[in-house]
């Protein structure tokens, strides 16, 4: 059945539904692509313990090289202070920034605790991409994630490959 400006029915239900569906995705914002993960950051740090004995460790891992640096808290610290760097193999460091490369960051979500424990250790992740965004992770005060662990055990795992120097090995003097 057509009408007076010689569409049918069916041809302007078509283009108003053409209409719409463009409409929503012009106004849908395009997903930013990451770039290339450039340097993947893990720290560590102690919980309460005695303030002598209280630790911040951090790996920062780069395409070509990684660091490992460790302080102490306190001004009397017995903490095995120092920056190393750790030798890794050249595969299993590519794998490691391919794997992140992949995952796919919006399946994963901060949990906050009902209640926040006292004291604990902290965790942090950070991931920084060629345009210098970065992306992370904190777990500290009880806060876990959803699917967090796509990017800590890969992280984690690779890390616990690593031989540190032997001057690096002991966390207390």
């Amino acid at each position: 059945m057509k009408n007076n400006k010689g569409f049918t029915k069916y041809s302007r239900v078509s283009l108003f539904f053409i209409l719409i569906v463009s409409a929503t995705l012009a106004g849908c914002k395009k997903a930013d692509t990451m770039k290339p993960i450039t340097q993947i950051t893990s720290i560590s740090e102690s919980g309460t313990i005695l303030p002598e004995l209280q630790w911040h460790e951090e790996f920062i891992i780069l395409q070509k090289s990684i660091i490992f640096t460790r302080s102490g808290n306190a001004d009397t610290s017995e903490v095995n202070a120092g920056r190393w760097s750790v030798p890794f193999e050249t595969a299993a460091l590519a794998d490691l920034f391919a794997t992140l490369e992949n995952v796919d960051l919006s399946k994963i979500e901060r949990i906050q605790p009902l209640d926040q424990p006292d004291g604990g250790g902290s965790e942090y992740y950070q991931l920084t991409y060629s345009n210098n965004k970065t992306w992370s992770l904190e777990y500290s005060l009880g806060a876990t994630y959803t699917n967090g662990e796509l990017i800590t055990q890969p992280v984690q795992d690779f890390i616990r490959t690593l031989q540190l120097p032997t001057e690096a090995a002991n966390r207390h003097k």
